[in-house]
């Protein structure tokens, strides 16, 4: 399939940065709208008309090409409107930094993002499934450094969270 082939050969370096993922999407994007029209898959369909639903990861074990190509774009899609927040994210680790030394802001700091780090679904590698038997992958690595202030965030949430301040 081409799409993936494009995406493939983009990752010269060890990972895809977000403008390289920005581009694949806006490529794509009308392949991606009339994949999920084709698709057997009922989810897709149902996540064009409210894009609030959880998606499952597919649990075919015979997965068709569009299918493929639909849950690495949506999987991309996540991570291209999430980076857009990489601002946000850095206003939260200033505030961090402000108060890292005093134990009480810092379970109020805890407290204040609680929400958000329960709701920030980030991974560092997209991966999605081919087959079953024998389990084969796509594997799609994003560059870090594009997401700095995500990846900091959840690090030192979860170090505040397992610490004795909560």
């Amino acid at each position: 399939m081409s799409y993936i082939s494009d995406l493939v050969n983009l990752e010269i370096k060890p990972s895809l940065s977000i403008h390289q993922i920005n581009w694949w999407l806006m490529k794509y994007e009308d392949e991606f709208y009339d994949a999920i029209s084709k698709s057997e898959c009922g989810k897709w369909s149902k996540w064009v008309k409210n894009n609030s639903i959880h998606v499952f990861p597919c649990a075919c074990p015979t997965r068709e090409q569009d299918c493929i190509f639909i849950e690495l774009y949506f999987e991309l899609l996540k991570v291209s409107k999430l980076e857009a927040n990489e601002l946000f994210f850095e206003s939260i680790m200033d505030e961090y930094n402000s108060i890292q030394n005093e134990e009480f802001a810092l379970r109020l700091w805890l407290e204040k993002y609680k929400a958000t780090f329960a709701d920030l679904k980030f991974v560092e590698i997209i991966i999605v499934k081919l087959t079953t038997e024998p389990y084969t992958k796509i594997a799609v690595e994003l560059n870090e450094d594009d997401f700095r202030n995500i990846i900091l965030f959840q690090k030192t949430y979860k170090k505040g969270q397992f610490s004795k301040l909560i």
